[in-house]
Parts: structure tokens; C-alpha cells; sequence
């Protein structure tokens, strides 16, 4: 298992995928050409079911080692506190995969995508394959040695991105947050993560609103349809919340010392921060958001 320096990046550059073994996530290019829309329905269909049931496998192991990792752990953490750990890794994979169903839910996807019923259920299986990818890479790297020490880009993709704190300190708004105060006081640090993660939340709630109102407003549908298309994108959002904040906290837990003064800046507000834009960036692509 992997043991994140303090003063070292808590989340490295970005998981990258290879072209082989069971917890590596698939390209876009790979996923299209597995289960194509150019096969019969009831191949793809079959397709798609081989896929997720293989997925499914792989995050099952990826869960028993990773339960078994941290009972393992050597840091700076007794019986009970790797047994806390422990249970609430488990509430953690349950509100990823409810977060993953919510987002792959083929009503929610048929509606976002205008896709007819049978294009709607393969669309969705296709995400649900892809997010459960995701999830068994992200938990390969932090509890395995499979694979170098690199982060999930998001949540919801495992594709390159920028590392999370290299992507803030380029803004250029909270010149604080690329470096820590003097004598190594960290405090000033941890206050400029904490107006970021409010700044973000505020930018997510803003385009929640906005796409609420484009459902409300897109031609062609009744207000029954409306409706259950809210209420799709209600029942993914809802596990999210709770699952970018436990995740976040629970980043701690692989340092040495999770009760540091330097985490919130090192680990958890990066984390915050970045797991919220990306989830702004996808509702705004999915709703057609400037």
C-alpha cells in the first residue's frame, strides 16, 4: 500500500491507463470499439453485460484488497482506527457506485444525450462499464502496486488531467496556495484552500441552478418528462455530495500523520476543490452551460 508524504503531493499528476490487465480503465477509443453500436442489439446488449460483469469482478477484488491493505497499514494508526478506516472506505465504495448508478442511469442518460429507450439502456451500461473502471484503477493505486503513483483525474473519469495542485496555483487568484507561509506555518495555506473550496461550491450551486432551468426549459417535453428528468439528476447528485467529502477526508488516513497541520492544504482542500470544478465541468457539458 501506498504511504503519501506530507510535504509530498498527496495526488500525483493523473491515472494514466495501460493496455492491459483487469483494474486498468479502457480509452474512449477502446470502450467504443468493445461493444460497437454496429453490432445487432442483442449482441451488444450481450456485449455490454460480458463488460460489466468483468468490471464488476475487478472491483470486488480491488475492494477485498484494499480492506486488506489498510488492516495491514504500518503507519501511525492503531486497531481502532484502522477498523473506523476501514468501515467508512466501505460507506466510501457504496456511495461511488450509487453515485456511478445515479450517473449512468439510462433515464437520466437517455434524457441528457436525446437517445430512444433500447440506445438510452446500452448508452447507460456502456457508462456504468467505464465508471466502474474508473473506481477499481483508483483503488489499484492507492491500496496496490500495479500501478505507478498516480491519481484519478475525477470521480466520474480516469482520463489525464492536470495534478490537482498545479491546477489551482495556475489560476492565479490565491497566490497562497502555491506556497506555504513562513517558518512553515501552514495556516495561511490551509485558510486560501478553504476560500477556494467555498469559491468552487458557489460556481457548482450556480450551474446546479442553470441546469435545472435547462431541463425546465427544453423544448419538446412535457412537464411529467421534465420532472423525471430532475429527478434523475437529483438522484446522481445526491451521492456525490457526501462521496467528494468523504473521499476527501478519508486521503488523510494515507499519510503519515492525518492529524497534521499541513493536510487540509496538502490533501483534503486540493481534493475538494478539484473533485468540485470537475463536476461543474460535466454538468455544464452535459446541460450545454457556458
Amino acid at each position: 500500500m501506498r504511504i503519501f508524504g506530507i510535504l509530498v503531493l498527496a495526488t500525483a499528476a493523473a491515472l494514466t491507463t495501460a493496455p492491459t490487465g483487469a483494474a486498468q480503465a479502457a480509452s474512449p477509443v477502446e470502450r467504443q470499439r468493445e461493444c460497437p453500436a454496429s453490432l445487432p442489439a442483442e449482441a451488444r446488449r450481450d456485449c455490454l453485460a460480458r463488460i460489466n460483469a468483468e468490471a464488476d469482478a475487478a472491483l470486488d477484488v480491488a475492494r477485498r484488497d484494499a480492506l486488506r491493505a489498510i488492516a495491514d497499514w504500518n503507519g501511525n494508526i492503531d486497531a481502532g482506527g484502522k477498523a473506523e478506516w476501514g468501515g467508512e472506505f466501505e460507506r466510501l465504495l457504496g456511495l461511488w457506485t450509487s453515485f456511478r448508478d445515479g450517473q449512468c442511469a439510462p433515464a437520466l442518460v437517455g434524457f441528457e444525450r436525446n437517445l430512444g429507450a433500447g440506445e438510452a439502456e446500452h448508452a447507460g451500461a456502456a457508462c456504468r462499464a467505464a465508471m466502474t473502471r474508473v473506481i477499481v484503477a483508483d483503488l489499484t493505486n492507492r491500496f496496490g502496486e500495479a500501478l505507478p503513483d498516480l491519481g484519478r483525474a475525477s470521480f466520474a473519469s480516469g482520463a489525464r488531467g492536470p495534478n490537482r495542485r498545479e491546477l489551482i496555483g495556475a489560476e492565479g487568484r490565491q497566490p497562497l496556495c502555491r506556497h506555504p507561509g513562513r517558518g512553515g506555518d501552514y495556516q495561511p495555506l490551509t485558510e486560501c484552500y478553504r476560500r477556494q473550496a467555498r469559491r468552487v461550491d458557489h460556481d457548482l450551486n450556480t450551474v446546479w441552478r442553470d441546469a435545472l432551468a435547462a431541463i425546465r426549459t427544453r423544448p419538446g417535453l412535457d412537464d411529467v418528462k421534465r420532472a423525471a428528468w430532475a429527478e434523475a439528476l437529483r438522484a446522481a447528485q445526491r451521492p456525490w455530495a457526501e462521496l467528494r467529502d468523504l473521499a476527501c477526508t478519508l486521503e488523510a488516513y494515507e499519510t503519515p500523520n492525518r492529524f497534521a497541520n499541513s493536510v487540509y492544504s496538502q490533501v483534503t482542500g486540493p481534493c475538494l476543490v478539484v473533485e468540485t470544478e470537475a463536476r461543474t465541468r460535466d454538468l455544464k457539458r452535459a446541460y450545454g452551460l457556458p
